[in-house]
C-alpha cells in the first residue's frame, strides 16, 4: 500500500510494517497506526513515527541510548499486557524528540517513551509516574552516564 508521509513523501509500505497501538497515543486519538521510518538508512539515532493514515500527523524518535548511557524504563502489568508481552519479551523503546533550531537546544522524553513489541507489530506510550527521567531530557551534548 502507499501512505503520504510529513518527511518523506509517498512510501510503499505492507500491513507487516504497521504498528497498531491499541491505545491512542495522548491527544491524537484518531490515529491507531502507524509506522517507523529512519531518517538515516544506517542509523538507528533519529526516526519517524508516522501515522499511516494522516501524512501531517509525525512524531520524531530518538534511540534513548544515544542520550543516555543507560535506559531502563519500568513497565507495569498493564502495560506489558497491552502489548502482549511479558517482562522476558523483548522490546523496542524510543523518546520522542522536540527538535530546535539549533540541535543543542532540543530534548527527548524519556519519561513517556514509545514503546513497541516488534514481534507482535503492538506499540504504546507508557508514563512512568515515579522516575527520575525527564520529559525534557536535553540531547546537544552526547550520550551521558545517568538519566
Amino acid at each position: 500500500m502507499i501512505i503520504n508521509t510529513k518527511y518523506f513523501g509517498e512510501m510503499s509500505v505492507t500491513e507487516e510494517e504497521k504498528i497498531h497501538f491499541p491505545e491512542p497515543l495522548p491527544g491524537f486519538e484518531d490515529a491507531l497506526d502507524y509506522i517507523i521510518i529512519q531518517f538515516y538508512e544506517d542509523s538507528d539515532s533519529l526516526l519517524c513515527l508516522q501515522a499511516a493514515d494522516d501524512p501531517d500527523l509525525a512524531f520524531v524518535l530518538v534511540n534513548p541510548l544515544y542520550a543516555v548511557e543507560k535506559y531502563t524504563p519500568a513497565l507495569n502489568e498493564e502495560d506489558l499486557s497491552a502489548l502482549r508481552a511479558d517482562k522476558d519479551t523483548p522490546l523496542a523503546y524510543y523518546a520522542v524528540a522536540v527538535i530546535h533550531d539549533d540541535w543543542k537546544d532540543s530534548t527527548i522524553n524519556l519519561k513517556c517513551p514509545i514503546v513497541v513489541n516488534p514481534d507482535k507489530m503492538l506499540g504504546k506510550q507508557i508514563i512512568m509516574e515515579e522516575t527520575s527521567y525527564s520529559m525534557r531530557h536535553p540531547i546537544g551534548h552526547g550520550p551521558r552516564k545517568e538519566a
